[in-house]
């Protein structure tokens, strides 16, 4: 039975999976019995499938996320927001000319660098307040890597 008092274990909860840190050598279940569902060690380390995405192990791109709302940085902050309000997102991906992903705007960057600042929404485009050179994964990215990435924030 795993200890429930003063273990320096962490857990998260990730779409219903279950991923945990490190476990201290007493916690490896030699010989024990374990709360958690036993894997064969076969089928989730070391096969690869043809794309690339290693048995048992989640991809973005297999965690069903919604599409993203993509606009032109040169959009103005009123037409960023209605369109955040609209698809009920709290955050878009801006565009440059070359339709290349070039920076985000959040629902904080809004709070913090637009009505603090008391900017006029009419007028100022996302490109004045967005995010800039926003760190991505690619969708056959591991998701738990994907999480250290945004845990980490690079």
């Amino acid at each position: 039975m795993a200890n429930q008092g003063g273990s320096s274990r962490k857990s998260l909860s990730f779409s219903g999976h279950s991923f945990q840190g490190k476990k201290k050598p007493s916690e490896n279940n030699e010989g024990g019995s374990s709360d958690l569902p036993r894997r064969s060690l076969t089928s989730s380390r070391s096969s690869i499938s043809l794309s690339g995405e290693r048995s048992g192990e989640r991809t973005v791109k297999r965690l069903r996320l919604c599409k993203a709302l993509t606009v032109p940085d040169s959009t103005t902050l009123h037409e960023a927001c209605r369109r955040m309000a609209a698809r009920r997102v709290d955050a878009l991906l801006l565009t440059n000319s070359n339709a290349l992903l070039c920076g985000i705007l959040t629902d904080r960057d809004i709070a913090t660098r637009v009505i603090a600042k008391e900017l006029n929404l009419e007028e100022t485009p996302v490109s004045k307040v967005m995010t800039k050179n926003p760190v991505f994964v690619l969708s056959n990215t591991i998701a738990v890597e994907a999480l250290q990435k945004m845990v980490q924030g690079f």
